[in-house]
This record gives C-alpha cells, structure tokens and sequence, in this order.
C-alpha cells in the first residue's frame, strides 16, 4: 500500500521520498519499468543492519530517528506519511513543522495481543504520549477505527481508506497450473489462502470441513500459504485420516489461478486489518464464507451492519456468508466447538446449493468493484492534498 500510495502522488505531480526502515523485503514496484526506476530512486534504506529482537529495534531507534529527521529536513518535505507501529512512533517523534499522517493497518487491541510483552508495552506507551501529534490517523478498516478510539479516548482527526486489490489479478488468474494443482482443484473444492500461522486458524477450518464433507467423499480443502503452522497442521490432516481430500499447497507466486479456480473460498482468521485475501476472492467471483472476526470481514460482506456487530451463528450477508468468530486458541478436543460448527454448516450449504453459489458468485464481483486501485488510491490522493494544503497555511 505504501509504494502504491507513493507511486498516486508521484503521477499527480507530487515530490515523493520513500523511506524503509529495515533492509529486507523485495517488493516489485508499481507502474511501468520507467515509472518504477523513477521510484527506485528515491527509496533510502535507514538501517544498513536488519535488527532482528524487538530490544535490538530499540537500540537502534535512536540513530535510526537521527537520520530520519536529518532526511525530512534536506529533502524539505510538507508531509510524512508512515505505515505500521515503529514508522508511526518515528514520524510521531519528529519535528513539529512538518505535518504527520500515520496509517495503522490492524485491528491494534487484537493485534497487541498476540505481541510479546516488551513490546506490547513499547507500542501502547509510545501511542498514549505520541497520537494527539499526529495531523491524521488512518486505518483501513472502520472497526480497526473504532477500536482505536475506545484504546485512546479523545484522540481526533481519524480516517478510514480501505485496502485495493489490484485488476491485473484477473490475468494472473488465467494462467496455467500444473496438473497436480489442478487435480485438486477439479470437482468441488473449497479454498483458503494466508500463512500458516495461529492467527489464521486453519486448523478450525480443517476441523469445519471434515465435518461438513463427510458425505460428500469428492469434495477437496486446498490451503495456499506456508508457515511455521504447516508440521502441526499436517498432523491435523493425518490424525482426521483426510490426507487424501485436504492439500497443504504451500506457498504459490500465483496464488490467484488457484483461487479463481475453486468452488468455494473460506477465511477462517479469528483477526485480521483488512483482508486482502477475501477482497481477492470476491473480485474473482468466488462465493466465500468468512468469520465475522475483527476487523474487515463484515465491512465486506455486510456494510450496511455496524462494522463491531457479530453473529452468533451463520449470517446470510448480502454479498458472502459470515460465521461466529473463533476462539483464540485451537480446539484439542473431539467435537467441535459452536464457531466450528458454524463454519462447518456455512460449507455445507454452499457447496450443496448451486444456486445460493451463483447468488453470492455475482454478489462479490458486485462488491469488490467498490476497492478498485483507482477509487482507493483516489482516496488517498484527497487525503493527501487537504493536509499539504492546510500545512501551507
């Protein structure tokens, strides 16, 4: 989001600088190969050694701030914009001339839950002393907003710019898999895709659709992703004797040809930010199942609710199906707990409704025209121009 963010202003005219904090990651750059090497050149790395503890980010906060504020102060900006919890407290510790819009991409009650107890501190101290500084804050979902502002009472000046996906996943969709992908694929198939983390609970979904496709023998769970997860997950599969029907398909480059491909598509996070993943499913014409967990899904599938209203069973939304949230930890027992049960009756409808699917098929494609690059960026765009202009001011 950052880069495409980067690359709206710089087509709008805008003097744009990049700033990473860590060398790792190696994101491909938006636009065409001029527009990309005209933004490759103003991305700065600010740390040449990635630290890799959260004691060892501390340490290294201070210099890193030193030659972020030096930065701000040659390039002459008007604005920093900052995404994620140690950008946003670096910006927030900045010079007071230059206007600061820091953007949280996660529900941040749930997130800090699963952050170790160093820096579940770090980040709650840094925001209580540091938010009033800030000229906007962003979040990209409105349940994540309102969340934040139950954590923090009487900070102001919040937004809200949902997350895009991006059209030219419809092309990637069309390519080609190997026969083994489609071999799983073939038939009824019901899909998910993330990392193979706790948070994700795939193990829930598993344990859902063993119990909703006993009857239906022909019937394949495919999970895209791979993790730290994947070994305990594997002997999930083994221990429900299913390790014919559901695949652990690690991870794809291309990860939409397999989801256009399936059935039905299922996210079973008990937490997310906003989930790209279900916004991609839809934008392929999936019909997709979620759990009504923070924050995002029902935003999605259910916008005319409160983005915090959650069911206690299965909701036929007007653009996807949304189950209980799942409980934090995974179930060890036997049977299965109600949010699993939710989940496991959601897949059993859908797959033995064709036409419940058609209904939720265009539904989606419906929806999802509502998070096209365009609209969002244009979004951010606006944002953007109001506070440099009240920054001139």
């Amino acid at each position: 989001m950052a880069l495409a963010v980067a690359r709206a202003l710089l087509d709008v005219g805008m003097d744009v600088r990049f700033y990473c904090i860590d060398p790792v990651g190696n994101m491909p750059l938006p636009g065409t190969p001029e527009q990309q090497q005209e933004l490759a050149e103003r991305i700065t790395v600010l740390n040449t050694i990635l630290p890799k503890s959260t004691l060892q980010k501390a340490l290294a906060f201070p210099r890193t701030h030193w030659r972020f504020r030096r930065l701000v102060q040659q390039h002459q900006l008007d604005l920093v914009i900052s995404f994620m919890e140690r950008a946003n407290i670096l910006n927030l510790l900045g010079t007071r001339k230059v206007a600061r819009i820091i953007s949280i991409r996660k529900h941040l009650s749930m997130a800090l839950a699963d952050k170790d107890a160093l820096k579940r501190s770090l980040v709650k101290a840094g925001y209580s002393v540091l938010l009033g500084r800030a000229d906007n804050i962003n979040l990209n979902s409105a349940e994540a907003a309102e969340d934040l502002q139950q954590l923090f009472p009487g900070i102001q000046r919040v937004s809200v710019i949902n997350n895009f996906y991006d059209q030219q996943m419809q092309q990637k969709a069309q390519q080609q898999l190997p026969p083994e992908a489609l071999a799983m694929l073939q038939g009824n198939s019901v899909l998910t895709c993330g990392r193979l983390v706790k948070v994700k609970r795939q193990d829930a979904l598993i344990r859902a659709f063993t119990h909703a496709t006993r009857e239906r023998p022909d019937t394949r769970l495919v999970i895209v992703g791979d993790g730290p997860e994947r070994e305990r997950l594997q002997q999930l599969i083994d221990r429900l004797g299913m390790q014919q029907r559901i695949h652990l398909a690690g991870f794809q480059a291309n990860p939409y040809a397999w989801v256009g491909r399936c059935s039905v598509f299922v996210l079973s996070s008990r937490s997310e930010g906003f989930p790209n993943a279900l916004l991609e499913a839809m934008a392929l014409g999936r019909p997709v199942i979620s759990a009504d967990c923070r924050s995002g899904p029902r935003e999605l599938l259910a916008p005319d609710t409160r983005p915090s209203q959650k069911t206690g069973g299965i909701d036929h939304a007007a653009f996807g199906v949304l189950t209980a949230p799942l409980e934090d930890r995974p179930n060890s027992g036997e049977t299965l707990t109600a949010a699993e049960l939710s989940l496991a009756d959601a897949i059993k409808t859908l797959l033995e409704d064709s036409g419940l699917q058609s209904h939720y098929r265009q539904q989606a494609l419906l929806r999802a025209g509502d998070f096209s690059r365009d609209t969002i960026l244009d979004q951010w765009v606006k944002l953007v121009v109001n506070h440099t202009q009240c920054s001139d001011q």
